[in-house]
């Protein structure tokens, strides 16, 4: 059995590995969720871990291989203004399984539930997979939608909010 580890980033984490992560995440879950063209002109140099590494919680193997990471912190949305958000929870496909999604959410509400009373995120409509997991570990969906424009496509997302105990 593997063993993992869960821990809060710092300034010396790998983040091109993190970006990574999301890199390879997103080719794997979203091809046919949204539009070819917008994923055909992403590449690891899109996100920058780097900027929320206060707000990140990541998963590695023991031999120090990033496999999954999660950010968090207060809303991004004027709509729920001071509440926390959950922005981005990714797991590489490998790793699917092993509970490392559940770690990693457990340690990102924990530290979210000491400023926050409310907490939300934001997923995909079509990604069944993603809605499922957060319904089983206390998230309900709001009836809420987001729709963003991006570059060659319509995200559609749900609002689902934390349901669990506080």
């Amino acid at each position: 059995m593997t063993e993992f580890i869960i821990k809060p980033t710092e300034p010396s984490t790998d983040f091109a590995a993190i970006a990574q992560v999301y890199y390879q995440t997103w080719m794997a879950t979203y091809r046919g969720l949204i539009a070819d063209g917008y994923l055909q002109q992403l590449s690891p140099s899109t996100w920058h871990p780097e900027r929320r590494w206060r707000n990140t919680i990541i998963a590695s193997t023991t031999k120090g291989e990033i496999v999954g990471v999660c950010s968090f912190g207060p809303s991004r949305m004027d709509t729920h203004t001071g509440w926390g958000e959950i922005y981005s929870l990714y797991v590489l496909p490998a790793y699917h399984g092993a509970g490392l999604g559940r770690k990693l959410l457990d340690a990102a509400m924990t530290r979210l539930r000491t400023k926050y009373d409310h907490i939300f995120l934001l997923v995909l409509v079509g990604n069944q997979a993603a809605q499922g997991f957060y319904r089983h570990v206390g998230f309900g969906d709001t009836g809420k939608r987001r729709t963003d424009q991006v570059p060659g496509a319509t995200l559609k997302e749900a609002y689902m909010e934390w349901r669990g105990e506080l």
